[in-house]
């Protein structure tokens, strides 16, 4: 008896977790574009990144570099990355709603986690604080190149925003990366 109704219940919390997911991925999932993506930039190394410092030019690829000084402040939050680089701004486009993809390839050396890349939003509000929305993608390991992609949902609202791509370490380590690319979609 007791068995069954522990069952019952086990069932009953599996599907509402399901559901709870399910809700999560409409509200905050990306939406399938409705056409094919279209470039509206290709970044090269000629390109100025936003963030400076520990970033270098080889050949075609950006190396950006982290290192874990084993310094915690007292006020750092255990969420937060070990450093966060923004690579480029763009402004956001002139539609309504769409979907932005961040294509490249990209290889991490001497790292023990995977190295985070986001696609995403900054939007300054009317009092000047400022909100940052992003999706990410995450680069293992690797020795040789391989693509990856990040896909965000653009809305716009009444704040302007900066479309970003930027690279998040929870670890010492390196990335190396290129061939970025930004495209557009509308939304399904």
């Amino acid at each position: 008896m007791f068995d069954d109704l522990f069952n019952n219940l086990k069932g009953f919390i599996d599907s509402k977790i399901q559901e709870v997911g399910n809700d999560l991925q409409k509200r905050f999932g990306v939406p399938e574009p409705a056409e094919p993506f279209m470039l509206i930039r290709r970044f090269t190394p000629a390109d100025s990144t936003v963030t400076k410092g520990c970033i270098a030019i080889v050949g075609e690829s950006w190396q950006i570099e982290a290192y874990d000084d084993n310094n915690q402040s007292f006020f750092t939050n255990s969420t937060d990355p070990l450093r966060n680089v923004i690579l480029f701004e763009v402004a956001e486009p002139d539609v309504q709603e769409c979907v932005f993809a961040c294509q490249f390839n990209a290889k991490a050396l001497d790292t023990e986690k995977a190295i985070k890349v986001s696609l995403g939003f900054r939007r300054t509000g009317q009092w000047g604080g400022m909100t940052t929305t992003s999706w990410f993608t995450e680069v293992s390991p690797t020795e040789n190149f391989k693509p990856y992609e990040a896909r965000a949902h653009f809305k716009k609202e009444t704040d302007a925003a900066k479309v970003q791509i930027s690279v998040q370490f929870e670890s010492s380590g390196i990335l190396q990366i290129k061939d970025i690319e930004l495209l557009q979609a509308p939304v399904k």
